[in-house]
Order: structure tokens, then C-alpha cells, then sequence
């Protein structure tokens, strides 16, 4: 029996398999579309996520990697270093001539409320995701509009 994610959201975006998987894994793309950190490096299986002003926001520890169908990573704040990491999930699968693509939270440790903080984060950045694969654009749909 598998655990009930803390967190789950769905979206279908109009891309091959390929396209995909390679934005949820390449760095210098999860810049280009993620709404808060425009500089994101990976060494040794971690994506390090910089702030604007060059602080670490936080660490993704890559933990799982079953090709074309799912990514596994910690989730470790560094912007709140009370908070234990918890870990996300990337679930990809092909539908005609798009992707469908869910994202399980895990091993939060505070409420999730629709409209904000951890849900309100993962609705943006599937957002600049989406319109990053579907026009090639990077928009970053942060609080303030985009950057």
C-alpha cells in the first residue's frame, strides 16, 4: 500500500515525452521556467536553487530516476531551516499528443491551503512549466508578476 501524497496536482501540457522529461531534469531549463529561483545547478545528483540576490532557496536530492516515467527528489527549504525536507514526485505519462503530468508532495510538515504556500508554489511553477514547453517562452509566475 503506498502512502497518500500531502500534496497532489495533475496538468496535461502539449509536448512530447522527451521535451518533458528533459525540462523536469535539466537545470538551465527549470531556470527558465521556475518562479522563483533563476539560477538552478546540479552536481552529483543535487539541484541547488538560487535566489535572485544568489542565496541557496533550497536543495532537490535526486532519489529516484525511472526514465521517461518518474522523478523522485527531496524537498529541502533552506528558506525555512526548521523545516525537515519532505520529498516531491514527478508521475509522467504519454496521451495522444501530449503529457499528462502529476506532482505528489510528500512528508510535509504543516497544512497545505489551497491558494497558498506549498499548493500556491507548485501551481506556478506548473505554470511556467507549461507555457515554457508550449511557446518555448520563460515566464516565471511569481507574487509580483513575472520576473
Amino acid at each position: 500500500m503506498t502512502a497518500k501524497p500531502d500534496f497532489m496536482m495533475q496538468t496535461y501540457i502539449r509536448c512530447t515525452h522527451d521535451a518533458l522529461w528533459d525540462a523536469l531534469r535539466d537545470p538551465e531549463a527549470i531556470s527558465a521556467y521556475h518562479f522563483l529561483s533563476p539560477k538552478i545547478t546540479l552536481a552529483d545528483g543535487v539541484y541547488t536553487y538560487e535566489t535572485p540576490d544568489g542565496r541557496t532557496m533550497m536543495l532537490a536530492r535526486t532519489l529516484v530516476e525511472d526514465p521517461k516515467s518518474r522523478l523522485e527528489h527531496t524537498f529541502e527549504p533552506h528558506w525555512a531551516p526548521d523545516i525537515p525536507p519532505s520529498r516531491s514526485v514527478f508521475v509522467l505519462t504519454p496521451e495522444a499528443n501530449h503529457m499528462k503530468l502529476v506532482i505528489e508532495h510528500y512528508d510535509l510538515h504543516f497544512p497545505v491551503v489551497p491558494g497558498e504556500g506549498v499548493a500556491d508554489g507548485w501551481e506556478r511553477w506548473a505554470a511556467g512549466l507549461k507555457t515554457f514547453l508550449e511557446t518555448g517562452e520563460a515566464l516565471r509566475f511569481n507574487e509580483k508578476g513575472t520576473l
